[in-house]
């Protein structure tokens, strides 16, 4: 007969899976190493100190990401040697966080074994529904995106409604413009001479 206190195995996972990382131990390499174990599991971003859960993203949310990158691809200079990436490629921001935008264009060559793209010029996120999501994505996120120099405009898209903000500056400014566009559009990219509507995102 066994004896002793009985253990709550649900509680006890709960207790386990909620247990918080060590961040004094977690370094941009360690976190690649260990995202690299967890092929098909679910999606973490590193923050610079701890990985971050990634909250499952909604269809709308898919489907306006993928609009936004097969627009920008078939519409980027082929001699301009820059391509649109996103969503698993990460691009480092301050202190050595590894983001995963939506969607974005860089102008870098990286080697078919990189994990991380240099050298980001233009970032899409569709923001995820809930307010944790948008806490990080509108306010986070523009201040680490802010950090990257190469960084001009940052587009931040909405996924519930119709509506885009974007952050801008000029090559050499450090802080960002802000706009608002309304429902008529359109979005311009002109670093790149893009220009994608609404309906097409």
């Amino acid at each position: 007969m066994r004896t002793g206190p009985r253990i709550d195995r649900e509680a006890w996972l709960m207790t386990v899976a909620a247990r918080r990382i060590d961040p004094d131990v977690w370094t941009k390499e360690r976190f690649l190493a260990w995202a690299s174990m967890r092929a098909g599991d679910r999606s973490y971003e590193f923050d610079g100190v701890r990985p971050v859960a990634m909250a499952p993203a909604t269809l709308g949310h898919n489907g306006i990401a993928r609009n936004i990158r097969e627009t920008i691809r078939s519409r980027l200079p082929v001699e301009s040697g820059c391509k649109a990436y996103g969503p698993q490629q990460p691009i480092e921001t301050v202190g050595g966080a590894l983001r995963e935008p939506d969607a974005f264009i860089a102008c870098s060559a990286p080697s078919r074994t990189s994990v991380t793209i240099a050298a980001p010029i233009v970032v899409f996120e569709v923001l995820s529904p809930g307010k944790e999501n948008r806490r990080r994505d509108e306010e986070e996120k523009v201040d680490e995106y802010e950090s990257v120099p190469t960084i001009l405009p940052y587009v931040v898209v909405e996924s519930e409604s119709r509506g885009v903000r974007v952050f801008w500056r000029q090559p050499g400014e450090r802080a960002w413009r802000r706009k608002a566009l309304d429902e008529a559009g359109p979005l311009s990219v002109p670093e790149f001479g893009v220009t994608l509507n609404f309906f097409e995102i």
